[in-house]
């Protein structure tokens, strides 16, 4: 991204994008996403340029419905794509579109090898996930890769570390309006950290607006929820929490 210190990146994270009907709480429909790019699109001076449009998991609607619909209205996408999904899990894109994706102006950025929540890992499957994937990445489309998204939103210091000795100078979370900048310590340069809002399929047009201007009642808020939810992790555990929250909303992993 190469923002200026003084910016605050407004970061939307999509998932699925669908015109069918989905159970999945974060699919959406190709029509409402054209409504989101075109407020991301026609956002003016500094809110323009801040505003960042992710998507996790390299699901095929990425190629069918969200890469058409940000190069009509001259939108950077950046995706985070799972390695080890690419060509063996349905539903999801293939080399080739990772590649087409890429060449047609988007930035490819690592969501992990396997979607493993990185905070749980142990060492050597931490270094596998985010080394690994890193290198898998840049063999295929031929580019640098700098930036990783944490799978399921879970992170802390150590795999921030991780990300570091991988050589990745952004890593993405799911805390809206969170921005740390890059820094060194221990004489390790750390990468920024940047927070995102995950768009739900019942998000309106005007929370989606008002996140983008950086409108601190409406970013306040949704941190709030976000932080409620930590809250809730805390009290009846990741596991458990991550069981209930799939089985009420989610057809597959974020």
């Amino acid at each position: 991204m190469n923002l200026p210190s003084t910016i605050v990146p407004h970061v939307l994270a999509y998932h699925e994008i669908d015109d069918q009907n989905s159970a999945d709480v974060y699919c959406i429909s190709p029509d409402i996403f054209m409504s989101h790019m075109w407020a991301a699109a026609h956002g003016a001076g500094q809110i323009k340029q801040s505003a960042h449009i992710t998507f996790d998991d390299g699901h095929v609607s990425h190629m069918r419905w969200a890469v058409p619909i940000l190069n009509e209205l001259d939108v950077q996408g950046h995706f985070f794509i799972p390695t080890a999904w690419m060509e063996s899990k349905h539903g999801y894109i293939n080399w080739n579109d990772v590649r087409s994706i890429a060449e047609q102006g988007h930035r490819i950025g690592s969501h992990g090898a396997t979607h493993i929540f990185l905070s749980a890992c142990n060492p050597s499957q931490l270094e596998q996930e985010v080394r690994n994937s890193r290198l898998i990445l840049e063999d295929k489309i031929g580019r640098a890769v700098t930036s990783i998204s944490m799978p399921g939103g879970r992170w802390n210091e150590t795999v921030i570390r991780a990300c570091a000795v991988a050589g990745y100078e952004e890593v993405y979370t799911s805390e809206p309006g969170m921005y740390r900048t890059a820094t060194v310590k221990n004489s390790v340069q750390l990468p920024a950290v940047i927070g995102r809002f995950a768009v739900r399929r019942k998000t309106s047009l005007r929370t989606i607006a008002a996140y983008l201007e950086g409108d601190l009642f409406a970013v306040s808020r949704l941190r709030g929820m976000y932080l409620f939810r930590q809250l809730a992790k805390r009290t009846i555990g990741d596991r458990g929490y991550q069981h209930i929250w799939s089985s009420l909303f989610r057809a597959m992993p974020g």
